[in-house]
């Protein structure tokens, strides 16, 4: 009994003396370096840059379940019907592949631990965007805005992704107001929120204009329809042309025929 009494208490000495190595974010299925890039351009619009919530909800403290991994990939996968989170992977028609999800997935599960990839630098424009008439707002600082906040579902040039493309003139008397509008209110029934933080969104009254002045700055009138093909009405002279031929040439045979029956 002695003996094996002594045995447990080596094993266990044993145990005790393995080096205590903790959970990486990078031994998961999923490349967190590579998620922090497609969070930062898909999700922390909604949820914030490290899940703190923004219009969509919080994500450090909801994901109480035995398998976080499936219970992630689904509701990223399918959305969450009645709500603005849309379905995100290329199987139910979003943008993202299994592997980008995965991604997002490993940089989620690094919040917290010692390995927290960084969150990519705010985008800026290439080249000095000039002001548009129709609204008082800086369009280069709208551009940032944009690529942060609306480029997920408008897509990095506006031309549209999981929401409607912007780049055609916006028609109406004030293109701008109606720009203004539409960000600060939303869209009901849609996946677009209202963005003003008079309506619960995240952006001052000032920062709404220099979004609405990039948009502007970006679009161009709708392509025209090609002309309609004018049909000239037809002109009378050939017909009548032909009917003076075809009287001569009855006058013609009549004479002949008279001239005939006459040296008989």
């Amino acid at each position: 009994m002695r003996v094996k009494v002594e045995l447990i208490v080596v094993i266990l000495l044993g145990l005790l003396l393995i080096p205590f190595t903790p959970v990486n974010a990078q031994d998961s299925e999923g490349n967190p370096d590579a998620g922090a890039i497609t969070y930062a351009e898909n999700c922390a619009v909604c949820h914030g840059e490290r899940g703190e919530g923004r219009i969509g909800a919080t994500l450090d403290d909801v994901f109480v379940t035995l398998d976080a991994d499936t219970m992630l990939t689904q509701v990223i996968s399918d959305g969450r019907e009645g709500t603005l989170m849309p379905a995100w992977s290329e199987a139910n028609g979003g943008p993202l592949n299994d592997t980008e999800i995965a991604n997002v997935i490993a940089y989620i599960e690094s919040w917290g631990t010692t390995y927290e990839p960084p969150v990519p630098a705010p985008p800026k424009p290439a080249v000095v965007i000039p002001p548009v008439a129709e609204v008082d707002g800086d369009p280069n600082v709208g551009f940032t805005l944009f690529q942060q906040n609306c480029a997920v579902c408008h897509g990095e040039d506006g031309r549209g992704r999981i929401g409607a493309s912007l780049t055609t003139t916006f028609s109406g008397i004030e293109p701008g107001a109606f720009a203004v509008e539409t960000i600060s209110k939303g869209v009901e029934g849609t996946y677009m929120p209202a963005f003003a933080q008079s309506n619960g969104g995240p952006l001052t009254d000032q920062q709404i204009n220099d979004v609405a002045a990039y948009v502007l700055s970006q679009q161009h009138p709708a392509s025209a329809p090609p002309p309609a093909e004018v049909v000239q009405p037809a002109s009378g002279l050939p017909l009548l042309a032909v009917a003076v031929a075809a009287v001569v040439i009855i006058v013609a045979l009549g004479v002949s025929v008279s001239k005939g029956s006459s040296e008989g």
